[in-house]
């Protein structure tokens, strides 16, 4: 079968994208299904990544406008088509505006609130609008429960009926179930989530972690998730509001100064504002602090040189610069110092989204004693037929459980596979 060549189409109310391995079809509202085929793979239903913005909700200007046209002046070509507005637009516009209005500011799952809105009705929109966050958890039940149920659907329609409070949906998702968690999820920032989130944040509930001065708190973001997920130790409010202020340069490097402080034995004092404002002086004060944050050029990276295993959408390949910078700035590591590397295809970057988001590298490697030598592995980015998974690391550089593991060791197979001239192994 030949490559599909990407794209995006919108036809018989159906929302077509085509990439390199395969179609994805999105059926209107008041459906909302998918479905997916690929040149090795029939069709088979899936929760597709789908993601709008408030300049893709249909208006009297966008829904008329046509996009090739667009391209067209933008590339300085005279290309012949048929004119039609984007295929995205014309979709979208099958959707209730007063809906797409209502989550156009989530940052990550939107097709599966779409979902749990077309299939559970007005209670789940009456849900979302006392508390988004725990509508978002709702619709990816099966991340936070520890037994996910077989019919997501069925069982949502029964915790919504009259006589449920959103207590028990709490205690149904194995989320700590009482009042105070209510008030805290009504405060969370829905622009920049994802399941690690919430997960972060059950954490910091179930061991208490300055949670009397998040309830404080007016807007919970990621910023304070990722500090009192990874650094457990007690803060004042007034740390907590400057803290969200500032960059996240100065996060990454605030928190290097309190685990350094962690590792000369255990805090029992609060970090309060005074101390902080003493932590960033002295980062301000250090001269190799300045300029020390890579540029990002938004620069596409380059495709792998081998084929990837279709069937493992929890390992997704970083094929942009600002991909990059994004999951470092997300797991606090230097993965954006090695930007160049990634350009240059020396080494290609994969991220795996699973209970814990994990990042590893796959390098060339060869048995060529001439060549240079990279820690345990020499290397040749040219024309290499060996390939190594050379560092797998979650979130501050930690070492990747096993069950990180067991998936790369998974996807290793099933890519040797797909790759019968290469080999591929881990360290």
């Amino acid at each position: 079968m030949k490559a599909f060549i990407p794209g995006q189409a919108f036809k018989n109310k159906k929302y077509y994208v085509f990439d390199k391995h395969g179609v994805t079809v999105m059926k209107p509202w008041p459906y909302m299904l998918a479905y997916r085929k690929t040149k090795t793979r029939a069709w088979k239903a899936i929760r597709p990544k789908f993601r709008f913005g408030k300049f893709q909700i249909p208006n009297e200007t966008n829904t008329t406008d046509c996009y090739r046209c667009y391209l067209n002046e933008l590339d300085g070509q005279k290309i012949e088509h048929e004119c039609k507005p984007d295929p995205l637009i014309s979709y979208l516009d099958t959707i209730p505006k007063e809906i797409l209005e209502l989550i156009k500011e989530v940052g990550d799952r939107q097709w599966h609130l779409l979902a749990l809105f077309s299939r559970c009705g007005t209670e789940a929109i009456d849900l979302y609008k006392s508390t988004p966050a725990l509508a978002w958890m709702l619709s990816s039940s099966w991340a936070f429960k520890d037994r996910p149920v077989k019919n997501h659907f069925r069982s949502i329609r029964r915790l919504l009926k009259s006589g449920k409070s959103q207590l028990n949906i709490l205690d149904w998702l194995d989320f700590p179930s009482y009042k105070h968690v209510i008030k805290l999820l009504r405060k969370v920032d829905m622009s920049n989530i994802d399941v690690t989130f919430f997960l972060h944040l059950k954490t910091i509930i179930a061991n208490q972690v300055s949670l009397k001065t998040l309830r404080h708190v007016k807007r919970i973001d990621y910023s304070l998730v990722r500090l009192l997920a990874t650094q457990p130790f007690n803060y004042s409010y007034g740390f907590l509001t400057r803290y969200q202020a500032l960059s996240r340069n100065e996060h990454y490097q605030i928190k290097g100064v309190i685990n350094n402080i962690a590792e000369r034995g255990p805090i029992e004092k609060t970090f309060d504002l005074k101390y902080l404002n003493l932590i960033v002086d002295m980062i301000e004060d250090e001269p190799s602090a300045k300029n020390t944050k890579p540029k990002c050029f938004g620069r596409v990276l380059p495709i792998p040189d081998y084929k990837l295993p279709e069937n493992f959408p929890e390992i997704e390949y970083i094929d942009t610069e600002e991909a990059l910078f994004e999951a470092s700035n997300n797991m606090h590591n230097c993965l954006s110092c090695l930007a160049e590397s990634a350009y240059s295809n020396e080494v290609n970057f994969f991220r795996i989204n699973y209970v814990n988001t994990a990042v590893f590298s796959v390098i060339p490697g060869t048995n060529n004693p001439n060549l240079v030598t990279t820690g345990q592995i020499v290397i040749d980015s040219k024309n290499s037929k060996h390939w190594v998974v050379n560092e797998i690391k979650e979130t501050c550089n930690k070492e990747p459980s096993g069950e990180v593991i067991k998936i790369i060791e998974k996807w290793l197979d099933a890519i040797n596979r797909v790759n019968p001239e290469m080999s591929f192994g881990i360290v």
